[in-house]
């Protein structure tokens, strides 16, 4: 042991950081948007209620809102998929979310695809159904009709969810790659 570490740890300033820093580490644990401990839902929306002008409460509110479904946020373009569909192509931004494509886990994979990958380099890894997030294609400055020509693709459904508060809703698509003749 350190010489004198015992007379600093028994010190009275030494004690109270020790509290302070469990009591910072306790309230990050209780708050964490993603797993709450407590009702943020439900006290978030009355405080919203009885102050409608608070920008802090309405971004609190939606940050809670849309961690309340991160678990699972693509889940209905997954519910548009046959349930025979073992690989399904997956073109997102970088940090987009995929797990809800995985559902159910072991049956399906997910594989990520390149914009500027052609409709054959796509059908070689065995894909026929692709999910495609509106906001990667802004971002690439191109649209759903010209990738989708490119590759020949069929949109067959169209969602919008909410992935990240700071871009909003999203467009989300899902293609089926038309068989090439």
């Amino acid at each position: 042991m350190v010489p004198g570490a015992i007379k600093v740890v028994r010190t009275s300033w030494w004690q109270v950081l020790v509290w302070v820093n469990l009591l910072l580490a306790i309230s990050v644990l209780v708050l964490t948007p993603g797993r709450p401990l407590w009702p943020a839902l439900s006290l978030l929306s009355r405080l919203q209620s009885a102050h409608p002008g608070s920008h802090a409460i309405s971004r609190a509110l939606e940050v809670y809102q849309v961690y309340a479904t991160r678990f699972d946020p693509l889940a209905v373009v997954r519910e548009s998929l046959p349930p025979s569909v073992k690989n399904v192509g997956f073109l997102a931004t970088e940090d987009d979310i995929d797990i809800s494509l995985w559902r159910p886990f072991g049956s399906r994979r997910v594989e990520h695809i390149l914009l500027s990958d052609s409709g054959e380099e796509i059908r070689r890894r065995s894909i026929e159904y692709v999910v495609v997030g509106g906001f990667n294609l802004a971002q690439k400055g191109t649209t759903l009709e010209t990738w989708s020509e490119r590759i020949h693709g069929k949109l067959l459904t169209t969602t919008t969810a909410t992935i990240k508060v700071a871009e909003g809703p999203q467009r989300w698509y899902l293609v089926r790659l038309q068989p090439t003749e």
